[in-house]
């Protein structure tokens, strides 16, 4: 055989095993998301009005008055059997878990960083929009009566529209510090622009600072029957905007501690005792008093607020709901300012309760300084541990404490 001859042999059995080869290679991994190309224009926001104290409604002096339905006695429903999971399934698991919710998610969650944003509450601000999707909501009192909320979202990539967007008070900070969460408003108090400058604490701000086109916008059609500071909204989209602008950081810092220990997100902890917990009201003061009614077959608690109107988010006709519930006991104060605005302390330690499934449970709380983590334990130190999904943590004074209805029964006529 000559030289020629061998090789073309050769030739003809290497296309062989490349083709046979060809066969096992694995198709091209399409789950993965093109990166977003965003182009910045620069515009500087409007100033925000000057806030007056919030004017409220004929006080309800009746708390018999309301008109929510308690649901409680509802028939429950029977629960699917959990699936099982090996140890190993749960090492490879654990970084698609919440660190807001305990759940399960679809991408990788354990060292993201998520978002706090202001929300206006006060009746002629609804509907606000975009709120059913938080994953933590906290309540908390301004001034003029009023309580201001701040919602955490994990995956703010995916959301549309948020707002009303409003203005920071000092110790909303302290809360958005608990998680580490990179925290978006629009104007706020002095006393909490000196802690945005003097602690460093990462912000978008849809007032008094420059950033790109539609990270904030003011919505055309609320403008037409609201007040200007009514009117500001953002979206996930507009955010993420924000964000890559401003380069910050999106994972949480190192050796960052979530303030939350769940269950085993295919577990449930079932508080004992009899310390019932169906219809939770939260007396602020006569015109606010949100409350939150259980419904035994979801495990959940309905939102309601102003007299028994159901809370609700326009943008989906969703109304809130929530797994959980932690009061949280803090001192408030008067700092005696030209607009009437209060302090919340929130170093130190103090009192709570935990809710879940119709009853409820005294615990602790306690932070070392206002930039670190709150720790929640149980009455006996260890260290609180909570069911998986939404929670709301309402702070309260202890004066509300006082006249606090965990489980609230309409007098019989």
């Amino acid at each position: 055989m000559n030289f020629r001859k061998f090789s073309y042999i050769l030739l003809i059995i290497l296309l062989i095993l490349i083709s046979c080869e060809s066969n096992d290679i694995p198709e091209e991994d399409t789950d993965t998301p093109n990166e977003p190309v965003v182009t910045i224009d620069i515009t500087e926001s409007e100033p925000e009005e000057t806030p007056t104290a919030e004017t409220t409604e004929e006080p309800i002096h009746n708390i018999d008055d309301i008109t929510v339905t308690d649901t409680s006695e509802e028939e429950e429903t029977s629960e699917p059997e959990s699936e099982t999971t090996t140890e190993e399934e749960v090492k490879i698991i654990d970084k698609f878990v919440n660190p807001l919710t305990g759940l399960k998610g679809t991408v990788e969650m354990s060292n993201k960083r998520p978002v706090a944003i202001m929300i206006n509450n006060i009746k002629p601000s609804l509907p606000q929009e975009g709120i059913s999707s938080a994953d933590i909501m906290y309540e908390c009192l301004v001034e003029g009566g009023a309580t201001r909320l701040m919602m955490l979202y994990m995956n703010y990539e995916d959301l549309g529209v948020i707002g009303s967007v409003r203005s920071s008070r000092d110790y909303y900070l302290d809360f958005a510090q608990n998680h580490d969460a990179i925290y978006i408003h629009a104007g706020g108090s002095p006393l909490a622009y000196d802690n945005i400058q003097s602690r460093r604490i990462n912000t978008l701000d849809g007032v008094n600072m420059a950033l790109p086109v539609n990270v904030f916008y003011r919505d055309a059609e609320r403008r037409k029957t609201m007040s200007a500071e009514h009117t500001l909204m953002t979206t996930g989209a507009g955010i993420v905007k924000g964000i890559d602008f401003k380069k910050y950081r999106t994972e949480v810092k190192e050796n960052f501690v979530s303030p939350l220990n769940f269950v085993d997100y295919n577990s449930e902890r079932i508080i004992s005792g009899n310390n019932l917990a169906r219809h939770v009201i939260i007396p602020y003061n006569n015109s606010q008093f949100p409350q939150y009614i259980y419904n035994s077959r979801t495990k959940t608690y309905l939102r309601y607020q102003f007299n028994g109107m159901a809370h609700m988010d326009a943008s989906n006709d969703t109304q809130l709901e929530f797994n959980n519930i932690i009061l949280l006991v803090c001192t408030h104060g008067d700092l005696n300012d030209d607009k009437g605005r209060i302090g919340v302390y929130t170093t130190g330690s103090g009192d709570g309760y935990y809710i879940y499934g119709g009853k409820y449970e005294k615990i602790k709380w306690s932070k070392a300084t206002r930039d670190s983590v709150i720790s929640l334990t149980n009455t006996d130190d260890t260290p609180l541990v909570i069911n998986c999904g939404k929670t709301a943590v309402n702070i309260i004074s202890p004066g509300v404490e006082k006249v606090l209805e965990l489980n609230y029964v309409k007098p019989k006529n």
